[in-house]
């Protein structure tokens, strides 16, 4: 198409430099009238020339202009100047189909996308950086009672406490929030993410109602509760009562007490002092369950946590010959918590795995420290004991259940309530003649 247009536009000024010549020598003789004439059609040839060259450029400028305005519903025409255009024509209808044939695609994504926003049950807020809503999705207004605000500061008229959950979350935390709309209790979990359109910031919040299953958990929570609590009253509440009603029988009997039925009255004594120094033990366990003191935060190198458990434990190693390995700790790693707290929860987890390899030829506790996406810490505490069966790995977080001898049951559960109160996560895995891996996300 180009060579054409070239060969074209060559011809045209090869013509007109003749005509221009037939106009200089119609001159030069003296025939003015051919000269007239000649120059007529030099005019028009130079007219049809300049048309020849602006068509490309209108239609050129017309396709641009239709991608500027979203207009591809143009087909251009090779009627009006010959089929030496005809590829530059297709091309530019070619590039409009695309077009039109990327907007139904993108139609069609934002209608899905539309849809699947309105269906879930998962509350969503979308806002720009000046506050106004962008999105707002059907499960949203029912939870908030409301079918349509403007601004994210109109939360603030629902729910004072919820509006500063929501303008003081950053990007990537949840907040778990009781909040009571219109005499309806909601117990919710509230997450946010921020994200970048078009070099434009804006934040999508989530509302999510876990009341109901905040409720059924509980529920599972105090029945294993009270099962375990049943079970280590009964155990020391039954043989005391036994014991009190046999020496009563043994005292009642007799009208004077003899050296062999005092022994006897001492040693169900002291079966019941033990009893009873057991379900004190069991309850000052409980109320350590209960009362953990508040986290006092500030930014602590983990390693200096890790350094500190490891000369606490020495003895203990050296004692019961096991090796520790400590991984990835050659640069610091800063987290903000309490160095008490977390350093307890270190102690108990490397407590439990020198239990755990006791017995096995090359007893090896390994602590693994590393950084994780979105700027959170991981610490694994990871052993090479002879691991937990699964329906006693399901268990180990319960208050008071335990597989040793003389614990307590409430080493686990404590870590676990501590970590929390960091915002982080403590989770168990365990292969059967593999180990036991304990990680702390915080």
């Amino acid at each position: 198409m180009l060579r054409h247009f070239r060969y074209n536009i060559i011809i045209r000024i090869l013509i007109l430099l003749l005509l221009i010549s037939g106009v200089t020598v119609s001159i030069f003789i003296g025939n003015y009238i051919l000269a007239v004439l000649v120059g007529i059609i030099v005019i028009i040839s130079v007219t049809n020339l300049i048309q020849y060259v602006n068509q490309t450029n209108k239609d050129l400028a017309n396709f641009l202009a239709s991608i500027k305005y979203n207009d591809f519903t143009t087909n251009n025409s090779t009627n009006l100047i010959g089929e030496h255009f005809e590829d530059l024509h297709e091309g530019f209808n070619m590039i409009n189909r695309k077009f039109l044939d990327i907007r139904a695609e993108k139609e069609a994504n934002h209608q899905f996308l539309q849809t699947l926003v309105q269906h879930i049950d998962v509350g969503l807020l979308g806002v720009n950086k000046d506050g106004e809503i962008i999105l707002i999705n059907n499960a949203l207004q029912k939870l908030l009672r409301k079918s349509y605000f403007t601004n994210i500061s109109a939360i603030k008229k629902i729910d004072e406490q919820l509006w500063q959950v929501v303008t003081k979350l950053e990007s990537g935390q949840r907040e778990l929030l009781k909040v009571d709309i219109k005499n309806n209790l909601l117990q919710l979990s509230i997450q946010a993410v921020d994200i970048t359109l078009q070099k434009e910031p804006y934040r999508l919040l989530s509302f999510q109602d876990i009341q109901n299953e905040l409720e059924a958990q509980e529920l599972v929570a105090w029945q294993k509760l009270i099962r375990i609590l049943t079970h280590e009253i009964m155990n020391s509440v039954a043989p005391i009562s036994s014991l009190s009603s046999t020496l009563m029988g043994l005292i009642g009997e007799k009208n004077h007490l003899d050296e062999e039925l005092l022994g006897q009255i001492k040693k169900s004594l002291t079966v019941i002092e033990k009893r009873s120094e057991g379900l004190l033990n069991f309850t000052e366990a409980y109320r350590q369950l209960t009362k953990i003191p508040p986290p006092q935060f500030k930014i602590i190198d983990v390693r200096n946590l890790i350094e500190t458990v490891e000369i606490l434990l020495t003895p203990e190693f050296e004692k019961n010959e096991v090796k520790l390995k400590l991984k990835n700790q050659e640069k610091a790693v800063n987290i903000k918590g309490d160095p008490n707290l977390l350093e307890q929860v270190l102690i108990n987890l490397v407590k439990n795995s020198l239990d755990a390899v006791k017995d096995q030829t090359d007893p090896t506790i390994t602590i693994n420290l590393f950084g994780m996406e979105g700027g959170k810490t991981c610490l694994q505490v990871i052993d090479n004991g002879m691991g937990i069966s699964e329906s006693k790995l399901e268990q180990i977080f319960i208050p008071f259940y335990t597989t040793k001898e003389n614990g307590s049951g409430i080493g686990l559960s404590l870590s676990r309530q501590i970590v929390r109160m960091h915002k982080g996560t403590l989770n168990i895995t365990s292969t059967i003649g593999t180990g036991t891996v304990a990680t702390i996300v915080i």
